[in-house]
């Protein structure tokens, strides 16, 4: 399969907030299944300027299909710190969120009661003293921002999110994050001028990891990957701007300023915790 073979005529999934209907609709529509999916595609097809964004096409393809990133462990370790001190201040991080758990017969460790087990009882894993209830949560990065956003902002919002992200499934509340990238007057003499791209990034349940999102979420798969793909689908219809940055409701723009305590809030508050 190649870029000119996706179809583009495919509905909006039903999980997607039925207001984007109105907002970006009728548009050209690619669905990618998965970060493979994307990552197999980019791979088969090249930038104009390859050179664009200060990086080759090649070099960025080889940190994103190794899932590299040049974002200092060191920032993002500070980051982090910062987030869950803010998180804390507010009130929304106590410590003894797994103070009492022991493990379950599930987990990836087991305490056992060695009186049952000794007498052959069946039941020999301990209970956890404190029961947790899954909650489940989707969230929807807005890639698509303005020219004038710079890189650094973007690995530190990443960077911020992911932080709290992490807070918030020790708090059992697990996160599917899926990338979009919504573009308005992206081609002429077409019969839709608009497009949309999604690529799901993490599962709710899958472990996230910020150089594996800051090698994804950049300038280098929007400004360079994504350029590579208008240039392949539009060929000489595609407009010379690239068209124009889009925010759609119910989503998180990644080149705005991230305020964790409010994402925090906003998701305890959508999963009724």
């Amino acid at each position: 399969m190649s870029i000119q073979d996706f179809n583009l005529n495919l509905p909006f999934p039903d999980v997607f907030p039925a207001v984007w209907a109105k907002e970006i609709s009728p548009c050209d529509f690619m669905m990618f299944r998965n970060l493979d999916h994307f990552r197999y595609e980019v791979s088969h097809i090249k930038q104009k300027k390859a050179d664009n964004c200060g990086m080759s096409y090649d070099k960025a393809l080889n940190m994103l299909l190794m899932g590299k990133t040049d974002f200092p462990e060191s920032e993002q370790e500070s980051i982090r710190d910062l987030v869950r001190s803010n998180l804390h201040k507010r009130g929304l991080l106590t410590h003894e969120v797994y103070e009492n758990f022991r493990y379950t017969n599930d987990g990836t460790q087991v305490d056992f009661d060695v009186g049952k087990y000794a007498n052959g009882e069946p039941d020999c894993v301990m209970s956890p003293s404190r029961q947790y209830i899954d909650f489940f949560y989707e969230l929807y990065i807005n890639i698509s921002y303005a020219h004038y956003v710079t890189n650094s902002q973007v690995r530190r919002n990443v960077a911020k999110l992911l932080a709290t992200v992490e807070e918030l499934e020790r708090q059992h509340i697990y996160i599917k994050v899926t990338l979009l990238l919504p573009i308005t007057s992206v081609c002429s003499n077409r019969e839709r001028s608009d497009y949309m791209a999604t690529i799901p990034l993490f599962s709710h349940k899958e472990r996230k990891s910020v150089g594996m999102m800051s090698s994804v979420v950049n300038d280098r798969l929007l400004r360079k990957f994504f350029f590579a793909v208008l240039e392949n689908l539009y060929d000489n219809n595609l407009n010379t701007s690239y068209g124009n940055a889009k925010n759609l409701e119910g989503t998180m723009n990644i080149g705005d300023e991230f305020d964790e305590v409010k994402f925090f809030e906003t998701v305890q508050q959508t999963v009724g915790v």
